[in-house]
């Protein structure tokens, strides 16, 4: 079977934006859905109340397989493509980490009021982001309705992740039929209280910026060449452009890491904060040491 676009799902209403995300995209990709929930408790009867409570169930895995149907009929209403299930017992990081191996997505929500996202900057959303196998796909809980542009948007700073960032928003526009605007943030340096505000060429950072941008694109351009691309360079934090960013385009890419940082923070401050603001799906692309092009 080819690999699939895989889902965690721990019963919430959260956990089924997951699913609708996940689903859309596994029919836009024409691949297989796997559903995969991790039973952490449910086996004492504490069901989430849109599943019901009924009797208690002789079979321990009975909460986890409502679970697995619910999402299973959720899932349907949105593509038409084989669905498999997975119910696994353990560590959730690690379980999910598993099942991401074999697949060429993982679907996450953002918030949960189970133990899979309970909360973005927690450990099980940080461990996937860090070390899936494949990319990461963290869907909010409260989406912006407004309409969005048809374009994938993806952060660029120059950085090994990043260049792989722009490889895969450039294959999912490409998928889609939309266009990929290019980000890339600067903002000036603070300076400490008791000296002199830096000095800071704006346009030395502009041109610093558009190269860093033609750099990262030049090697992915060729792969999707009927992709239009738009070239930001923009002086503001970050977090603010990007999860802006994140509320207009389909989809907002960006890298595991950017530059900077401790090197234990292998998700990165900005990467963090981008999540816990989102206003629409955010991929996290880890490095996977391929080069542009493959």
């Amino acid at each position: 079977m080819r690999e699939p676009v895989v889902v965690g799902v721990d019963g919430s209403t959260q956990a089924l934006r997951a699913v609708d995300w996940a689903a859309a995209e596994a029919g836009c990709r024409r691949l297989p859905l796997r559903i995969v929930h991790v039973s952490t408790g449910w086996e004492r009867g504490d069901i989430p109340a849109y599943l019901g409570r009924g009797s208690p169930s002789a079979e321990p895995e009975s909460p986890g397989l409502r679970v697995l149907d619910a999402a299973e009929e959720r899932a349907r209403t949105f593509t038409s493509v084989p669905i498999e299930r997975r119910l696994g017992v353990g560590p959730v990081p690690r379980t999910l980490l598993e099942e991401s191996a074999g697949g060429v997505l993982l679907v996450l929500g953002q918030r949960s009021t189970g133990a899979l996202t309970r909360l973005l900057l927690g450990s099980v959303s940080r461990q996937a982001a860090e070390h899936a196998d494949c990319p990461v796909v963290v869907v909010p809980m409260d989406p912006d309705r407004r309409a969005r542009r048809p374009e994938i948007a993806v952060g660029v700073d120059g950085s090994d992740a990043s260049v792989e960032a722009v490889g895969f928003a450039l294959e999912e526009a490409a998928m889609r039929g939309v266009g990929l605007r290019a980000i890339h943030v600067w903002n000036r340096p603070d300076s400490p209280p008791d000296m002199r505000p830096v000095c800071y060429n704006a346009l030395t950072a502009e041109e610093e910026g558009a190269r860093v941008l033609s750099e990262s694109l030049a090697g992915w351009r060729a792969k999707y060449p009927d992709v239009p691309v738009t070239e930001q360079v923009i002086e503001d934090r970050p977090v603010t452009v990007l999860a802006e960013a994140s509320r207009t385009a389909e989809l907002l890419v960006v890298g595991a890491r950017g530059r900077g940082g401790f090197p234990g923070l292998r998700l990165g401050s900005v990467g963090h904060a981008v999540l816990h603001h989102a206003k629409g799906p955010v991929a996290v692309v880890r490095r996977t040491g391929h080069g542009a092009g493959g």
